[in-house]
């Protein structure tokens, strides 16, 4: 648009952006009110003003476009105004001006002012993403029960999640520029400070370092602390970022357990076992007062012999007492080992057999043995075991998250920053620059599906996620997303197909019609990442009371050795240092806990390098 109250200057200044090449629909304004009107109601690429006008000016013009279409480059064109007028101009917004004398100048600029709107739209464009992005991941971190946080080469704090609050007695502003060795004792300050400098020395990550801190009411706290060093561009390291885990509780378990089985080794001394002697001569046994309470019977109510013993052995144990009877007629020499009684009551009790044989020449005569009753100390060994276990796949899992979110989120968002400092750069080409915004928007998808398989993930987990059931058509849900993939599947020159349902088109049945397209997204998805060619067929059957789905790929297949972990969480079949395929490894997870929320199945049909068929069945209510 021009405002401009000369008509002949008009057409010249169209006639020199014609000429120029521009394809252009330009319209003229002469008044305040006309432009007023044009500005609110119309979009233009460009504004020209011109300085002087009978009844308004291009300071007017100029300050109704900063509150009307701020976006919008207005260059002056007018006579000569001087330079105060121009630097004036400038001053308020406008991008050029250009006199109209000098109208050779115009195309030139008009290019330059739509150049640079462009530019900083993309550049808004990918700022706007780049906070959306960052606030996801704030959401992320306040979603995860660990203390996430970041420290400078000299230990300082800063950043802090809100879960470092809710263990020390400090706001998070007030944790930033303090050090984790400001709430240590003095000698745990000391040791961790001095291990914290090697680590800063051979730039080596921190593993399951478990340090003492002083909590909220002087409470003692047991961190389990795994980070990584931060680097710059240089390759100095510049800090370390990682994550403290609460791990007292399991501290004080393991604590007491250890002092319960201290003092249940005591009273075994005292009171739970018992003796028994064995005449091979006679075939007569002796139990001990002792003896008789263990193994659930009033002391010296009846005689006991060799048979009962067999009676009470557990049957799986009678050949470790085979072994050693052998043992001590081969050794002539002292044996101990466990085993197990199954009493009258049904209830099995695990005792440690010290045995003392004696002989005559080479003739075993007699047995004397103690039996210490030991089934507590068996539990606490199991529990000990399953805490272990549980502990290994709590820090499995806690890396494997480390791990993706570092790298399915930096990988994207540096290529966002990348692309965001090319696109804004005025001397690339502009074929060049869509290139690289494609880049850019491919980048800021991949991030966004990160965050949001992070999220979702999350809340199946936490066990958050609802239900809410509607009317679903299946046959029109499978072909809207399938619709969402056929570029992505254009790209790779893959084929998705639609295999029809021997089911009606409106057929229509009550679920959640959101979850089981996640389901299917998620399904679809992984088979277009995983088939570098070939096709890609999706559709549904009924199956007596079930619908069931299918997508069915002609990709690199699942070998037979790790069908069985394909659902879990965090896992490809290929580690995160040799993989070829990007991703978080937790879409299937997340399709598995869908469907089972939704009442339902999934399986999976591969042969390595023949392809796969994901099916899931889903309840017809």
């Amino acid at each position: 648009m021009s405002l401009e109250d000369s008509v002949s200057d008009f057409e010249i200044i169209r006639k020199n952006l014609v000429k120029a090449g521009f394809d252009i629909a330009i319209s003229r304004v002469e008044n305040a009110t006309d432009f007023s009107n044009a500005i609110q109601s119309q979009t233009f690429h460009v504004i020209l003003v011109d300085y002087n006008l009978p009844s308004f000016d291009a300071v007017g013009a100029i300050n109704l476009c900063n509150q009307c279409c701020p976006d919008t480059p207005v260059i002056c064109v007018s006579g000569a105004i001087g330079e105060i007028k121009a630097i004036e101009i400038l001053k308020l917004g406008a991008v050029d001006y250009v006199l109209k004398d000098r109208l050779e100048r115009l195309p030139f600029s008009v290019k330059r002012a739509l150049e640079e709107a462009r530019e900083k739209k993309n550049r808004k464009f990918a700022e706007e993403a780049l906070i959306k992005s960052e606030n996801r991941l704030k959401d992320i971190i306040f979603s995860i029960a660990d203390w996430v946080w970041k420290i400078d080469l000299d230990g300082k704090y800063t950043y802090s999640s809100h879960q470092g609050t809710d263990l020390i007695d400090l706001s998070q502003d007030e944790i930033i520029g303090k050090k984790p060795f400001d709430f240590m004792t003095e000698s745990e300050s000391q040791r961790v400070s001095a291990l914290y400098a090697e680590f800063v020395k051979n730039k080596a990550p921190i593993v399951d370092l478990e340090n003492w801190i002083i909590g909220k009411s002087n409470s003692k706290i047991c961190l389990l602390t795994n980070g990584l060093p931060i680097f710059d561009q240089q390759g100095n390291c510049i800090g370390y970022r990682g994550v403290n885990k609460n791990i007292t509780e399991r501290k004080l378990v393991e604590e007491n357990l250890k002092q319960n089985e201290n003092e249940l080794n005591f009273a075994q001394q005292i009171a739970r076992m018992g003796n028994w002697s064995f005449d091979l001569r006679t075939n007569k046994m002796k139990w001990s007062k002792n003896m008789y309470l263990i193994l659930g019977y009033e002391p010296n109510t009846f005689e006991p012999d060799y048979s009962l013993f067999i009676k009470l052995l557990h049957p799986e144990d009678v050949n470790i007492i085979d072994e050693q009877f052998r043992a001590i007629i081969q050794n002539k020499s002292a044996v101990s080992f466990d085993f197990r009684y199954v009493l009258e009551n049904g209830n099995t009790l695990w005792v440690q057999n010290n045995i003392i044989p004696i002989f005559d020449g080479d003739n075993l005569i007699e047995l004397n043995g103690v039996n210490i009753d030991i089934t507590d100390k068996k539990r606490v060994e199991q529990e000990l075991i399953k805490a272990k276990q549980s502990a290994e796949a709590s820090d499995k899992l806690k890396t494997a998250f480390l791990n993706n979110i570092s790298h399915e989120i930096r990988t994207p968002l540096n290529g966002i920053l990348g692309f965001a400092q090319i696109i804004t750069n005025p001397n690339f080409p502009d074929d060049e620059k869509a290139i690289y915004f494609k880049m850019l928007n491919a980048s800021s998808d991949r991030l966004l599906n990160t965050v949001t398989n992070f999220i979702d993930i999350s809340i199946l987990s936490s066990g958050n996620q609802q239900v809410v059931r509607t009317e679903c058509n299946p046959q029109r849900l499978i072909e809207w997303i399938v619709s969402k993939f056929k570029e992505q599947c254009n790209d790779k020159d893959l084929t998705l197909n639609i295999i029809a349902s021997e089911l009606p088109a409106e057929f229509r049945f009550s679920t959640d019609e959101m979850l089981l397209g996640k389901i299917l997204n998620q399904l679809i998805d992984n088979a277009i990442k995983f088939t570098d060619s070939g096709e890609i067929s999706v559709g549904f059957n009924v199956l007596n009371t079930e619908l069931v789905f299918f997508v069915k790929d002609s990709g690199i297949g699942i070998s037979e050795e790790y069908k069985n972990q394909i659902f879990q969480n965090f896992d490809q079949e290929e580690n995160l240092d040799n993989r070829k395929y990007d991703g978080t490894g937790i879409g299937l997870a997340i399709a598995k806990g869908l469907v089972e929320l939704l009442g339902g199945s999934i399986w999976a049909e591969s042969e390595k390098g023949e392809g796969s068929t994901f099916s899931f069945s889903i309840p017809l209510k």
